[in-house]
C-alpha cells in the first residue's frame, strides 16, 4: 500500500498546490521552486502506472502552509505565457517550428511516443528509430517537417493588452472509469466463481472505462496550468487566460495559441494596407 511520506521536520503542514498529469512537469516545478528556496515535494500515488496515477488524482505537487502565497506567486508569474516569451529570444538562426512558431526544433530520426506499457510498440518502431530518414521535429506541438527555412524567422507577438489564448481541452474519467471496473468485475468474479469471472470481469473492465469516459469536462490547455473550466468560463480564473475555443489535445495548444496570434496580427494588417491604399489612390489622383 502506497503511504505519504511523513512530513520533514520544520516544514510544518504540507499543501497541495498543483496537480500534474506528467511527473516531469511536477519534478520542474519542484526544480524551479527549490531556486528560490523553497522546499517542494512531489507525490505520485501509483508512479508505476500512469492510468491508476491520473484515477488518483495526477502528480501532487506539496509545499508547507506558510509558503503558499509566495508559491503561487511564482508559479502564477513563470506558467501564463512564460515559455513562449522566453523562447521569442532565440537569435535569427533558430529552426522555428511552421506550426507553432516555437524554436524547441531537433533534426533527428522518428521519435517513439509509446510509454513502457506498450513494449510491442516500441519493438516494432525500432528499424525506423535506427535508420529512418532524419527530419525536423517540434518537441512542443509534434510537427514534423523537412525544410528549416520553412518556419518564420521570428514569433508573430502579441501587443500589449491583447489576450492571451488558452484553449478548452476535453478530458474525460477514463482511467478513474478503468480502476473503478477492475475492481469490481475482481469482486464480480470471485463472487461468480471461475466459469463466469473472466467473462464478468472484462465486461466490468469494459464498462468501467466506457462510463468513465463518457464523463467528461474541460480543463484550460495552458500547460502548467490546468485549472477546470466551468461552460459559461470566457476566462481562466487561474492563469488569466481568455478561452479562444476547443482542442482536440493537449498538443495542439501551441499551435491553436500560434493560429491565435497570426490571426490577430493579420486582422490589424488589413486597416493598415487599406490606408496605405487610400493613400495611394489620393496621390494618384492629386497628380492628376
Amino acid at each position: 500500500m502506497y503511504r505519504l511520506p511523513a512530513t520533514p521536520p520544520g516544514e510544518g503542514h504540507l499543501v497541495t498546490v498543483r496537480r500534474y498529469l506528467d511527473p516531469i512537469d511536477a519534478q520542474l516545478a519542484r526544480v524551479h521552486l527549490s531556486a528560490e528556496g523553497i522546499h517542494a515535494y512531489v507525490i505520485e500515488a501509483a508512479s508505476f502506472n500512469p492510468l491508476l496515477t491520473g484515477a488518483a488524482g495526477g502528480v501532487q505537487l506539496q509545499v508547507s502552509e506558510r509558503d503558499v502565497e509566495r508559491v503561487e506567486a511564482i508559479l502564477s508569474a513563470s506558467a501564463p505565457g512564460k515559455s513562449a516569451a522566453l523562447d521569442d529570444d532565440e537569435g535569427p538562426d533558430a529552426v522555428r517550428c511552421p506550426e507553432c512558431e516555437l524554436a524547441y526544433c531537433f533534426h533527428q530520426r522518428r521519435r517513439v511516443r509509446t510509454s513502457s506499457a506498450i513494449p510491442l510498440a516500441f519493438l516494432v518502431s525500432i528499424p525506423a528509430l535506427l535508420f529512418g530518414r532524419k527530419r525536423w521535429h517540434c518537441h512542443k506541438c509534434g510537427h514534423v517537417w523537412d525544410d528549416p527555412k520553412e518556419g518564420p524567422a521570428k514569433m508573430t507577438r502579441l501587443e500589449p493588452g491583447d489576450p492571451r489564448p488558452v484553449f478548452r481541452l476535453r478530458r474525460g474519467h477514463g482511467g478513474m472509469g478503468l480502476f473503478v471496473g477492475l475492481i469490481a468485475g475482481f469482486l464480480g468474479g470471485v463472487v461468480a466463481g471461475p466459469e463466469l469471472g473472466l467473462a464478468i470481469a472484462l465486461g466490468a473492465i469494459l464498462v468501467g472505462w466506457l462510463i468513465g469516459r463518457s464523463l467528461r469536462y474541460d480543463v484550460c490547455s495552458e500547460p502548467e496550468c490546468r485549472a477546470p473550466l466551468p461552460s459559461d468560463a470566457e476566462d481562466c480564473a487561474r492563469c488569466k487566460g481568455s478561452v479562444a475555443g476547443m482542442i482536440s489535445g493537449a498538443e495542439k495548444h501551441f499551435s491553436a495559441a500560434a493560429d491565435f496570434r497570426r490571426e490577430l496580427a493579420a486582422l490589424r494588417a488589413k486597416p493598415e494596407k487599406r490606408s496605405k491604399a487610400d493613400a495611394r489612390t489620393r496621390a494618384s489622383a492629386a497628380a492628376l
